[in-house]
């Protein structure tokens, strides 16, 4: 089993959380989607046009099964994994609460993450044409997200309940990156849980991997942003 992904890329980490919380063995294929072509083949790495002919869309991460399949999407990616490796599940057996993580991962993916990309975009904009009318439409969209998280969680571990699901996969890079535009520290409720997603093994080590990459990543910007996250 193959995982193409990019050690910073959000959508990627949900992915490496879950194969890490399963324990399940694969082979990492770092992508670089700036590297149209080099010269030499580098192992465990892959270029842009190399990936194209897995991912016609470019995006990632993409996974290639041992029987050859190729799945793209990482919500989709985790509940094949789910689905194929029961043994620690990600995905509730209970019909309710599976809708209710499905949910609450639609509201993550949607909402927090789509406003963070929003004020992330308006933070590389001259100070002038910041703040707009569909900024701060996605800010309200993403604070009203955060407070319905702060609630959920008030009397539970993980979003769901008492188990590590899927949510929280998304969950923990989605907040983490949300920090460098958006603090919520006044939410007391997330952001307790926030500290229990980082102390986590397969988050803590899925933050690792990736840091050196985003730091990279955010030092080339015309504006800067807060890295501490």
């Amino acid at each position: 089993m193959k995982l193409y992904y990019a050690p910073a890329s959000s959508y990627s980490q949900r992915v490496l959380i879950a194969l890490y919380e399963k324990q399940i063995d694969f082979t990492p294929v770092e992508v670089n989607l700036f590297d149209v072509e080099s010269r030499t083949s580098v192992p465990g790495r892959a270029t842009r046009s190399q990936y194209l002919q897995i991912n016609r869309f470019g995006k990632i991460p993409s996974l290639i099964t041992d029987d050859g399949e190729v799945f793209l999407e990482a919500n989709i990616i985790i509940e094949y994994l789910d689905g194929y490796y029961r043994e620690i599940p990600l995905i509730p057996q209970d019909m309710k609460l599976a809708l209710e993580m499905r949910m609450v991962e639609r509201i993550v993916d949607v909402y927090i993450n789509g406003g963070r990309e929003a004020l992330f975009k308006d933070s590389q904009r001259p100070l002038e044409e910041r703040g707009k009318k569909e900024v701060i439409k996605a800010k309200g969209l993403l604070e009203e997200a955060c407070n319905l998280l702060d609630e959920k969680l008030a009397n539970r571990t993980w979003l769901v309940g008492k188990d590590f699901t899927l949510a929280d996969c998304a969950a923990a890079p989605t907040l983490s990156y949300l920090r460098i535009v958006y603090n919520y520290e006044h939410l007391k409720n997330l952001t307790t849980y926030f500290k229990r997603l980082e102390s986590q093994t397969s988050v803590a080590r899925v933050f690792n991997q990736g840091r050196e990459q985003m730091m990279e990543m955010l030092s080339t910007l015309k504006y800067p942003v807060n890295t501490h996250f």
